[in-house]
């Protein structure tokens, strides 16, 4: 049993990083691009993001109730269906529902992981590490994603479809790692409770001031998180025209991204000791800070030197995920963790799919004056929720 945790232990970072190894990540905007208009590109995001909203919360309740090992094992499957389906799409019907799978493979993967990874260190007693470890995580996270980019680049350069042949092999290993794992904490049938009554009993847990103000947060960095990344792919293309090396986008995109990831493993594998040093307050709000300010550069300027900065995207995320789950995670029961955690991601997505579709009405042309208009109201917007939180943080 014990030699079966810690499997656990051994396992998790490289499911984490196969989990994020995106190989259709530098490509996927051109990808769509290429075969729709720019408004169906920003409507297919936004069913992306719709669609897990709309599977993340039952999700929870799926993994609070009947487990963690299942629920990461389906998140897999929905994966391998989903890039199938991209491997063969053309019209805009079928990358809906590659989408759509796409996002039940996330949203099942989403809370439950950290769930999984919580529960068996403290069915180890060895609870202190789990900040360490969730640190350790996210630095496979990006080291993952970093791999998957340059490869996935190279594999689009024939085709883009390459880069989806990828992570359908991708998410075959992902399935031979979730049926090695072994689920850490068996839920006793009693604190089992129907979906409604289990989302009732979470929203009860915001009576708790911190964890509201956490929880505020958690929804706000997933929007402004998915600003800069949704538009980097188009911010690289427009850089490549203005130099004349438009055949060079996908693998200056994967270069980019590859780089981007590598900057922020660095930040995601010294997140906690920053946060011991600092706070976690002031550790959330600095990595909010950053992306704004990331949002600002993207929209003011269109330069090399800007496209440098924005090698630092992913940072915030890296600096914030592992002191957020270390604040929120033990906080919340076993019974409930995955759902609340769930919910949190629900609310974060669903503010964002209604950005992106505030976007999509916007949209001209897929010219760079277009979408440096929409960062730049990702911007404002971002700016006046930090306001918020900022002002909001002395009173948790």
């Amino acid at each position: 049993m014990t030699n079966s945790l810690k499997r656990n232990l051994r396992l998790y970072p490289w499911y984490v990083g196969l989990f994020h190894a995106y190989f259709w990540l530098p490509i996927y905007f051109l990808f769509f691009n290429s075969k729709l208009d720019l408004s169906d590109v920003l409507y297919l995001a936004s069913i992306y993001f719709a669609s897990v909203v709309v599977i993340e919360v039952p999700s929870g309740w799926f993994s609070d109730t009947f487990g963690r090992k299942k629920t990461l094992v389906m998140a897999s499957c929905f994966l391998c269906v989903a890039y199938t389906l991209f491997i063969f799409a053309n019209s805009f019907n079928q990358f809906v529902i590659a989408q759509m799978l796409l996002a039940a493979g996330i949203a099942f993967n989403s809370g439950t992981d950290t769930s999984f990874l919580l529960e068996t260190t403290q069915e180890l007693n060895d609870e202190e590490s789990y900040g360490p470890c969730e640190a350790r995580a996210m630095k496979f996270n990006f080291l993952g994603t970093a791999t998957a980019a340059i490869l996935g680049g190279l594999a689009s350069i024939p085709n883009y479809r390459g880069a989806y042949i990828l992570s359908f092999f991708g998410g075959i290993g992902l399935l031979v790692i979730t049926l090695l794992f072994k689920e850490p904490i068996k839920n006793n049938k009693e604190d089992r409770v129907n979906f409604f009554k289990q989302i009732v009993t979470c929203f009860a847990l915001l009576r708790n001031v911190r964890l509201l103000w956490l929880s505020s947060f958690a929804v706000f960095i997933i929007i402004v998180n998915h600003i800069p990344y949704e538009f980097y792919q188009p911010y690289v293309e427009a850089l490549a025209k203005k130099y004349d090396a438009m055949k060079a986008t996908p693998l200056l995109s994967s270069i980019h991204l590859t780089l981007t990831m590598l900057i922020a493993s660095w930040f995601a594998s010294r997140s906690i000791q920053i946060k011991n040093k600092i706070g976690t307050s002031a550790t959330l709000l600095s990595a909010a800070g950053l992306q704004i300010a990331i949002m600002a550069i993207m929209h003011f300027f269109l330069s090399l030197p800007a496209a440098i900065v924005t090698l630092f995207r992913s940072c915030p995320r890296a600096l914030m995920t592992a002191p957020l789950n270390v604040a929120v995670a033990p906080n919340v029961p076993a019974s409930k963790r995955a759902t609340f955690l769930s919910l949190q991601s629900l609310f974060g997505r669903l503010g964002y799919s209604v950005t992106l579709a505030a976007f999509a009405t916007m949209a001209g042309d897929s010219t760079w004056s277009s979408i440096s208009i929409m960062l730049g109201w990702g911007m404002w917007v971002g700016l006046a929720g930090f306001v918020v939180l900022l002002v909001t943080s002395r009173f948790k």
